[in-house]
């Protein structure tokens, strides 16, 4: 919930990014990176303000949105540790592949990060990464101390959404691929039952599509692989106590006996094959 004065704080930002504002900012300095990712990704990647909380937990703990459109996203921030807080906006210039994150209550009131990508080829970009303060820090070791924090700060966000961009356009490639080829049957030979490790999870590629398969409650149970909201890695999830699942990318929750969506956020899971146990082998049919 937000209070008046954040309501009025909200209300009063700008949806738009506003070139010449730097001019009255201090410039600490920048953190340029080559990322081997197409534009659509990165920029795809700057709208999306939900998965911060999951892809980034060691910079976000959580993450309620305010309002988005075109033009970025609002929202105020959880911080780890607990208690602390920012209400922060993200304003994106598509055109310009530019945009500007900006604190403007909480912790860190003022800081504003530009960034700026550039397409280098077809899959691969640039970013330039540049930290702006109100004004200037106390002395040089406190300016080194900031930066240093932002760039390793910014080094690791990159990491992590590398990891993100480059899974999303691997699911992406493969969808378009099965598009491509004539429907095929979602039958897999999965293994030797003894043989199969039910601490893990086992991914199983068909025709059909690819599905997860499981222990769980002293049986073996099969599963989607792939989040209907932006096809994210379930063979990466956890099975809760409840038998529900958690999407990496973006914590969209799956009961998988049911294949339902819990938070009624997305589609449900593509309905699984039936799993098969024949003389001590399993089998997706």
């Amino acid at each position: 919930m937000l209070t008046d004065t954040e309501k009025d704080l909200c209300a009063s930002r700008p949806n738009s990014v506003s070139y010449d504002r730097v001019a009255d900012l201090h410039f600490l300095g920048n953190y340029v990176r080559r990322l081997p990712v197409n534009m659509a990704r990165m920029m795809e990647n700057a709208h999306d303000w939900e998965h911060l909380p999951f892809v980034h937990a060691s910079s976000f703990a959580s993450i309620d949105l305010i309002g988005e459109g075109p033009w970025g996203w609002r929202a105020k921030i959880g911080l780890p540790g607990g208690g602390d807080y920012q209400l922060l906006d993200l304003i994106i210039d598509e055109t310009r592949h530019y945009w500007v994150s900006t604190v403007f209550s909480g912790m860190g009131t003022g800081t504003e990060i530009h960034t700026q990508a550039t397409e280098l080829s077809g899959d691969e970009i640039e970013v330039d990464v540049r930290f702006y303060l109100p004004e200037a820090p106390a002395d040089k070791t406190v300016a080194d101390f900031v930066l240093k924090y932002l760039k390793d700060q910014y080094r690791v966000l990159y990491d992590e959404d590398l990891g993100l961009m480059s899974g999303r356009q691997s699911a992406l490639d493969d969808r378009m691929a099965r598009r491509d080829e004539p429907p095929g049957p979602a039958s897999a030979f999965i293994g030797n039952a003894s043989e199969l490790d039910p601490l893990e999870t086992h991914l199983v590629e068909t025709q059909a599509g690819r599905f997860c398969v499981r222990r769980w409650r002293d049986e073996w149970i099969v599963h989607s692989a792939v989040c209907p909201h932006m096809l994210g890695p379930l063979n990466e999830a956890e099975l809760d106590k409840h038998g529900n699942i958690t999407c990496p990318w973006h914590g969209y929750r799956f009961d998988v006996a049911t294949g339902q969506n819990i938070d009624a956020k997305c589609n449900d899971l593509t309905q699984a094959p039936r799993l098969i146990e024949r003389d001590g082998k399993l089998y997706l049919d």
